[in-house]
């Protein structure tokens, strides 16, 4: 009986910390579905584009066939001038405008050359980039067939018509996302980001009920202890998808704990020096908030300014998106990623130095 009253008594005490436990490791679970979901068609299919024949040769009809035979693109619409094209092109209508100009084919037959525009909404940069490739992908087709019909009335012979068409053949090696899976490319760095920010908050929340806890250093623990199962959840739903794991999960795991630690630290120590939970919430939002764009997969840390890059090297997801990178997709020697882990060593500083100056602020009555 006795015993039985001390695990009722246990279970009570940590009543709290295990349902925490227990959320913290459905949730990226259900945050990872929901997202995937959003973006689980890989890549833009279907963008509704509008076109304008002037020439109604067979040879612009094919360029209509060809850009309609296309995954990415669809042509919604055929329009007479660019007047009304550039009305729907301005509310959203269509994405993209292709003008075929009179005259295209009988310049094409004599080797003159011709030029076919193309018009679309640079605004939306995932869908201009798709617009712009599958376009630049239906010219080259077309200009190649081209080539080689041209060559074969010269030689006669279709061998030795190919090798004059395309004297430079292309041959692409794709290293990270061959198949380029938007899907992959997002997830792996919202859901990261998304864990950040909650291992923020909840160790806030931690913080904010001190009467749990005999000291800011259980909370810290319990924080790390929490969002470091995240986090390693997080992993296995990635390979639960399919995506790349060349390298080691070991590295990843010890890259999982020194972020949990290294954010729960940063976020002792502005409440530590604020003591007020609404002024920290504005400061922990301010200061990662901004991580999907300075973590240096969707902007590359190279192409930033000086203070985008310096934004980028204070935030400790950075460093972690980097060593997740060579791992999962590169497959690097794990001394050199500890190289990558060991920049992120720094950042557990604030975990000592919260712990102080919330000792010392209490100590001196004024808190």
């Amino acid at each position: 009986m006795k015993t039985l009253r001390h695990t009722i008594s246990f279970f009570k005490f940590f009543k709290p910390y295990l349902f925490f436990l227990t959320i913290s490791l459905v949730l990226p679970l259900l945050l990872g579905a929901v997202v995937y979901s959003i973006f689980q068609a890989s890549l833009p299919r279907e963008l509704p584009i509008g076109l304008i024949d002037k020439d109604q040769s067979t040879l612009s009809l094919e360029v209509g066939f060809d850009l309609e035979a296309t995954s990415v693109l669809h042509i919604s619409k055929r329009y007479q001038n660019l007047q009304q094209a550039k009305d729907d092109l301005s509310v959203g209508n269509i994405y993209g405008l292709v003008l075929i100009p009179e005259g295209f084919e009988r310049n094409v037959r004599l080797g003159r050359g011709s030029e076919i525009p193309l018009y679309y909404n640079a605004q939306f940069v995932l869908i201009g980039k798709a617009i712009n490739g599958a376009f630049s992908q239906v010219i080259a087709a077309l200009n190649a067939k081209v080539g080689v019909l041209r060559g074969l009335v010269e030689s006669k012979v279709f061998a030795a018509s190919l090798p004059q068409a395309l004297p430079i053949k292309l041959n692409f090696h794709a290293l990270y996302n061959p198949n380029n899976n938007y899907a992959q490319f997002l997830l792996t760095l919202i859901l990261p980001c998304i864990w950040q920010i909650l291992t923020a908050l909840g160790m806030l929340n931690l913080l904010d009920k001190p009467s749990k806890f005999k000291s800011n250093s259980q909370a810290l623990g319990v924080n790390v202890a929490i969002f470091a199962c995240w986090g390693v959840v997080m992993l296995w739903f990635f390979q639960g998808l399919g995506y790349p794991m060349e390298g080691s999960y070991s590295i990843l795991f010890l890259g999982v704990l020194v972020l949990a630690a290294s954010i729960s630290g940063i976020v002792l120590c502005i409440q530590a020096v604020l003591k007020d939970s609404a002024k920290s919430i504005g400061v922990i939002a301010a200061y990662t908030a901004p991580s999907l764009a300075f973590a240096g997969i969707t902007y590359p840390q190279n192409a930033m300014d000086s203070f985008a890059l310096f934004w980028s090297h204070i935030l400790p997801i950075s460093y972690f998106m980097e060593l997740y990178l060579q791992q999962a997709n590169y497959g690097l020697d794990i001394a050199e990623s500890l190289k990558t882990l060991a920049q992120m060593l720094p950042f557990l500083l604030f975990c000592p130095l919260g712990l102080l100056i919330g000792t010392v602020r209490v100590g001196d009555g004024i808190f």
